[in-house]
């Protein structure tokens, strides 16, 4: 029984689907048909039974699933059940049966695969159809493609999920600019009145000694905004490469002789290795912030009287330039988040600097802005390892 005409006369038989004659009282016989053409999905009579063997479909089948209405009809190419994403079959059975029970309508939504293989999302309504003993005999629904708006709903839950993710971003960004700006502005304050307050009964080496610590602190806040002003650059995509040709031994030299004083106050020796100068096609200005904020990093966790060492390696392709530090390293649980701004684990220096961990963030981002890749190696009270590997593309 698949014609359009059986059909028809099916549904005015069954009492329970018996239309009201003075509604369509005046209209002709094409009205089912024209409907059938016209509906934006598929309507179907099938059985109740395990794949949903259909005993008519409406020509919205084609564009719904990629198969023809001759194709599902008593199962003659496929079951509609076979149509239905494996995941989702038993959700859609435990509902149509519950609605059956129950003797109410379905409504549901699920995945199926088209013909083409690909995953679209319908929208299902229907109900059983019932004997004079009151037993299901078969089921009448409808089918549209919702594929569309679950898409939308998707992009949109993500958008809600990414600016949630900013909004915390932005949060603790600014709770950790504000407190480590807190430290270095306080030394400011505090030891220019104790200089201004105490100046004569100071010798020049005492003075000397304030103001290496006012500029240790100054040095810090230009970073801390210097970090700033690129991370804000990242974050609205303004942030552009500008390629030239660059000498990594000079640019590595200049990056160690940045820290020279600071290393010097804390008695730690940079020692750079190489053998000799390399050339490459890069972002000058990205490269020195990398590699000011690695020798940085090995500095504030590295004990007074260490040694780091900077190596520079080369091969036809590529170069390699590590920073390596003896210092406190980093927890196996620190090294997963080392590169995100809501890592939560704040670790002080050596001799009690904070840090926000914006400087490892910039290089992370730098790295991939350049084709670059860093790679961290780190066991606690050992030391650290960071690798930049660089293409050289001259």
């Amino acid at each position: 029984m698949n014609t359009m005409e059986e059909f028809k006369s099916e549904t005015h038989e069954n009492p329970l689907l018996k239309p009201d004659k003075t509604v369509l009282k005046g209209i002709g016989p094409e009205l089912l048909p024209n409907l059938m053409h016209n509906l934006p999905g598929m309507a179907y009579r099938c059985k109740n039974d395990p794949e949903w063997s259909m005993i008519f479909v409406s020509e919205g089948c084609a564009d719904l699933t990629g198969y023809y209405a001759d194709d599902l009809i008593d199962n003659t190419a496929l079951s509609y059940n076979d149509l239905i994403l494996k995941e989702d079959r038993h959700l859609v059975r435990k509902a149509i049966d519950d609605a059956v029970k129950k003797r109410t309508q379905y409504q549901l939504e699920y995945r199926i695969v088209g013909k083409n293989g690909k995953i679209k999302w319908v929208w299902e309504k229907g109900n059983a159809v019932y004997d004079s003993n009151h037993e299901p005999t078969s089921l009448d629904g409808f089918i549209i493609d919702v594929s569309a708006r679950r898409s939308a709903e998707d992009d949109l839950k993500q958008a809600a999920e990414n600016l949630a993710d900013l909004n915390a971003t932005k949060d603790r960004f600014f709770s950790l600019m504000a407190h480590d700006l807190q430290n270095p502005v306080y030394a400011i304050i505090s030891l220019s009145e104790f200089v201004a307050e105490n100046y004569d009964s100071f010798g020049r080496a005492e003075i000397e000694d304030a103001f290496l610590q006012v500029n240790s602190a100054a040095r810090g806040i230009f970073t801390l905004l210097e970090n700033l002003l690129d991370w804000a650059k990242l974050q609205v995509g303004q942030m552009k490469t500008q390629k030239e040709i660059v000498s990594l031994t000079k640019t590595i030299s200049y990056a160690i002789e940045h820290y020279r004083k600071s290393s010097i106050q804390k008695g730690i020796e940079i020692v750079f290795e190489h053998k000799e100068d390399c050339m490459v096609e890069t972002d000058m200005r990205m490269l020195s912030s990398i590699f000011r904020n690695l020798i940085s990093n090995a500095l504030k966790y590295s004990h007074p009287q260490n040694k780091i060492i900077v190596r520079l390696e080369s091969d036809g392709s590529q170069v390699w330039i590590s920073v390596i530090d003896s210092g406190i390293g980093i927890s196996r649980r620190q090294l997963q988040r080392i590169f995100r701004i809501d890592n939560e684990v704040r670790q002080y220096g050596t001799a009690n600097e904070s840090g926000s961990g914006l400087g490892l963030i910039l290089v992370d981002s730098f790295a991939k802005l350049l084709g670059a890749e860093i790679q961290v190696e780190s066991k606690l009270n050992q030391g650290s390892k960071f690798t930049l590997t660089l293409p050289r593309r001259i």
